[in-house]
């Protein structure tokens, strides 16, 4: 009985320190760059959208069965670890989890709304006191919205906002000039809402950063709009890949976490996701604490909550029980979201102050 009761004790101080670490790292001022709508949906808001769109091929009958039971509490639980587990397959698996389960329900101005409204509260609750959100505007056309509906939807539900939150644009690989084109113009129409542009998707089969795009994206420099790539997640540094971001002034990498050749430019760097979709065994074997301690621009982000199944938190308590990080550590990455970020002077003299606060700093 006595091994019992100190068994029970034990568990009891880790439980509590574990809810008061977390508290802790909750409260802590947090800056995100790195997160794609279209990968962080709430599961129930999937489940309820389904049930009024209609459930994608091969949708797991079980589920669909708690959904009209009733039990959506249930479903969304097991939803969210049936679809976490296929994607976890690979990255080719994440992205066709995207365009069969996601993007079907995201081709509506309502759906686009709640569903960034729902992210944004999702920030705030996290501690979040600014957020890029990025998405691609072009492939929620595919029911009859024009680009222009795309962006007043999410427009709208940024506005109204408790905090600052800036949009990234992102084009495909797989895409073209023309779309680039359009995108461009796009981002330039939208600039008091639209900070960055970006280059997203299949690494592998179409590497580096790519001319079309990059010529492109040129022309919005005049506009302040800051550029950013997904780069060496999948595929290692090439001198190649080195000189085309020196020439076309690109200073922010998405992911950017193999090698050593990132220089002297932001990494967006997603660890929880690289585990997810295969890019690296393990949180213990992910290479953020050492670019950080070489001395790396290294942010914190969770690239899409609903695969990762963490928020911004959640990822910080990582750092902090894998690489034993602190405050000084949090308070580098949160450093370099601020100056990385596309938010305005004015913004981010707020911010920083928020952050100083929060981290004890002078």
């Amino acid at each position: 009985m006595a091994h019992f009761t100190n068994w029970l004790r034990r568990a009891w101080l880790a439980f509590a320190f574990l809810f008061f670490a977390s508290w802790i790292m909750r409260r802590l001022a947090k800056l995100m760059l790195h997160e794609h709508l279209d990968c962080s949906l709430r599961p129930r808001t999937m489940l309820e959208l389904m049930q009024e769109h209609g459930y994608p091929a091969n949708f797991p009958a079980s589920i669909k069965a708690l959904m009209e039971a009733g039990e959506v509490g249930e479903a969304s639980v097991l939803y969210q670890r049936h679809i976490v587990g296929f994607a976890s397959e690979s990255l080719a698996n994440y992205i066709e989890a995207v365009v069969n389960h996601v993007l079907p329900l995201m081709q509506t101005e309502e759906a686009l709304f709640r569903i960034t409204e729902e992210r944004i509260e999702d920030a705030v609750n996290d501690g979040l006191i600014g957020l890029e959100l990025r998405f691609a505007p072009q492939l929620h056309t595919m029911k009859g919205l024009t680009l222009d509906q795309v962006m007043h939807s999410v427009i709208c539900a940024i506005d109204g906002s408790p905090i600052p939150v800036r949009l990234v644009i992102c084009a495909q690989r797989q895409e073209n000039r023309e779309i680039a084109r359009q995108l461009v113009d796009l981002a330039i129409k939208y600039k008091e809402h639209v900070g960055v542009f970006d280059l997203a998707c299949d690494e592998h089969a179409y590497p580096g950063v790519l001319d079309w795009w990059a010529e492109e994206a040129q022309r919005l420099a005049a506009h302040g709009i800051i550029l950013t790539v997904h780069l060496w997640e999948t595929e290692d540094p090439t001198d190649e890949d080195v000189a085309m971001l020196d020439r076309y002034g690109i200073t922010r990498i998405g992911h950017g976490f193999r090698g050593n050749r990132q220089g002297n430019r932001w990494l967006e760097v997603c660890p929880t996701s690289n585990v997810v979709t295969g890019q690296v065994d393990s949180l213990e074997a992910h290479p953020i604490d050492d670019l950080l301690r070489a001395g790396k621009l290294v942010t914190l982000n969770t690239d899409g909550t609903l695969f990762t199944q963490v928020q911004l938190t959640d990822e910080c308590l990582n750092m902090r029980r894998v690489f034993r990080w602190g405050r000084r550590q949090f308070y580098r990455v949160f450093i370099n979201a601020l100056d990385a970020s596309s938010f305005s002077p004015a913004q981010k003299s707020v911010m920083l102050a928020k952050g100083k606060r929060s981290y004890g700093e002078r």
